[in-house]
């Protein structure tokens, strides 16, 4: 028997670990997600207002009034303080948590708030013992805290916010552990096995890879919830099997059955440097990333940064990037041997972006200033033309957008703009009617444009179920094999139950993230948690759909399995702020 026929059958307990592993972490998502939705919209503890004044209806003089992280007060039923008066409107005054502080401000410029009566036209930090007038009505800002802090009392609240049963999650957490590791020991033997003896120097380097990742994902698993309480130890999992299997298939695809190759395999792993780096880069700069996020506030301050950087960062892309030929797009910029795709960092300053206008229900004006500045972003973006990265953030921008402000006449207007967007991208590109093209002609004909997809699709059907096992697929005739294509390849040798896994995960991806945006105490770490979540998570769809011709190749990759050094980097780095943001849940700081 030889190393295929073993990869042949041990396929079969590959994708029954990967199927274990999606299982144990979906169900636990969904269920964790029902019940932090029911037991986590919690008013803050410490903090609540006091009616000063007897009114028309509730609340009355004396009655304390709970506040939540986004507290609206007006005569709407929805709103979280109710008042009847002609002289409040349905939405008149917006109390949120931010950075630390509360602030408060009116929700429409022609209905008047008025803190210790001064009329505030911008958004104002509110102080203990503070009076808010709206309309009528007049409430004192009570601050708990600063009342122990005058007295040299320590602040201690005894009840606790509410914390999802452990005996619930633990079983099904290190089941998933034990899956991902058995997962990469067996896989990593197999690409062993696949390396002659004699070619010493390839068979070290893809042991120390895989011995390396192990340990430092492992260190991670059990050393960061020790010191970060609150930590998702679910997405730390998620990432290490996503990480495994592009280390696999990326190795794989440069290491076996290179057919017309004189390069031995020892020549040939040199091919995996820059991959290999990224992903150590990122590995290494996790823990750094996820500590600065869950201790410090730093990302809410650098909203003009961010604004002015994005932009940037597109234009020198504009100016330096080269790739046309290759790939349709001047996306790449080379520097010192390797080649950088900065529109991958500037999604990550556009999500902080995005975060900070929509941390609260902003004003209309601040929603102007957005779209113009938007409207910018996604002009650079097709310029390049980025098709992937456009079909990426704006989907990712209306949910945002919809969720944190339920503005929905908003949402339909930039759904017409983004439908517009891609009528002129088709009409002025001719990168895009390519694709275009190939997509609509992809079940009549085989022909240029289409023929990535194709072969790409007969790549999925030979692998069946369970694959044909790692190492006996046939990628070569697949362009673009290790990234554009790269989910094709995968379902080829580790079957349709493994590509359907993966999609799961990206989903649960979202779902964790969705629990993330409940359980925040302020809206910039809920709006930045649901940007990342979804980005993530639209990307992959898009990818997937793609290479399966449910919509146009974008040339977008698979986050974390294809080749694509830049991108390995900024996914992990969004992994790394996800979370932080997951352990920012501290009690001195969020009031809980």
């Amino acid at each position: 028997m030889n190393v295929f026929d073993i990869s042949y059958l041990a396929r079969y307990i590959l994708v029954i670990l990967i199927a274990l592993f999606v299982w144990y972490l979906i169900s636990l998502s969904v269920k964790e997600l029902r019940w932090h939705m029911k037991n986590s919209v919690i008013p803050s503890k410490g903090f609540f207002l006091m009616a000063s004044e007897t009114l028309t209806s509730t609340p009355v003089e004396g009655m304390s009034l709970p506040l939540h992280p986004t507290t609206y007060i007006g005569t709407s039923l929805a709103s979280d303080i109710r008042l009847k008066s002609r002289l409040i409107a349905k939405r008149h005054a917006i109390l949120y948590f931010y950075d630390g502080l509360w602030y408060i401000r009116a929700v429409s410029d022609k209905m008047p708030v008025y803190i210790n009566h001064i009329e505030i036209r911008h958004p104002v930090p509110l102080e203990n013992r503070d009076i808010i007038g709206i309309g009528e009505a007049s409430f004192i800002f009570i601050n708990e805290r600063q009342y122990a802090a005058e007295a040299s009392l320590r602040y201690e609240d005894m009840s606790e916010a509410p914390v999802f049963p452990k005996e619930k999650a633990s079983p099904r957490i290190w089941g998933a552990f034990f899956c991902v590791n058995l997962f990469t020991l067996l896989c990593s033997g197999l690409l062993l096995m696949f390396i002659p003896s004699d070619q010493t120097f390839a068979l070290k380097t893809v042991f120390t890879i895989f011995a390396v990742f192990l340990l430092i994902s492992n260190l991670y698993f059990f050393l960061l919830p020790l010191f970060l309480q609150n930590l998702d130890r679910v997405l730390l999992l998620i990432l290490m099997q996503l990480s495994v299997i592009g280390l696999l298939f990326q190795i794989r695809l440069e290491l076996i059955g290179r057919s017309g190759s004189d390069k031995t395999p020892d020549m040939l792993v040199r091919n995996l440097n820059s991959q290999v780096l990224a992903y150590l880069m990122a590995y290494l700069l996790l823990p750094i990333v996820i500590v600065f996020v869950a201790r410090t506030h730093l990302l809410e301050h650098i909203r003009l940064f961010c604004a002015v950087i994005t932009p940037l960062l597109l234009i020198v892309t504009l100016i330096f990037g080269n790739g046309a030929d290759s790939h349709g797009a001047t996306l790449w910029i080379n520097v010192g041997g390797f080649s950088l795709q900065l529109t991958e960092f500037a999604k990550i300053t556009y999500l902080i972006v995005l975060a900070n206008f929509f941390k609260t229900r902003t004003s209309r004006r601040n929603q102007f200033v957005f779209a113009g500045w938007a409207a910018l972003v996604m002009l650079l973006i097709m310029m390049l033309p980025d098709l992937g990265s456009a079909m990426i953030l704006l989907p990712t921008t209306i949910l945002v957008y919809v969720v944190m402000t339920s503005e929905y006449f908003m949402t339909l207007i930039i759904l017409l703009s983004g439908t517009a967007v891609g009528g002129i991208a088709f009409a002025f590109f001719p990168h895009v009617q390519r694709r275009i093209l190939g997509w609509t002609t992809l079940w009549t004909e085989v022909n240029d444009n289409n023929r990535q997809i194709v072969y790409g699709l007969q790549a999925v059907a030979r692998g069946g179920l369970f694959g044909r096992g790692i190492g006996n697929g046939s990628p070569g005739g697949i362009p673009l094999a290790s990234s554009d294509m790269i989910f094709s390849i995968v379902c080829e040798e580790l079957g349709l139950i493994t590509g359907l896994a993966i999609v799961l995960l990206f989903i649960v991806v979202w779902l964790r993230a969705a629990k993330i945006t409940v359980i925040s105490r302020d809206g910039f770490s809920s709006s930045l948690a649901l940007g990342i979540g979804t980005l993530t998570f639209v990307e992959a769809a898009i990818v997937i759909a793609g290479t399966t011709g449910l919509v146009p190749l974008t040339g977008a990759t698979l986050p974390l399995i294809a080749k694509g050094g830049t991108s390995v980097l900024t996914i992990i780095l969004l992994f790394g702020i996800l979370l932080g943001l997951s352990a920012r849940r501290e009690k001195e700081d969020y009031g809980l």
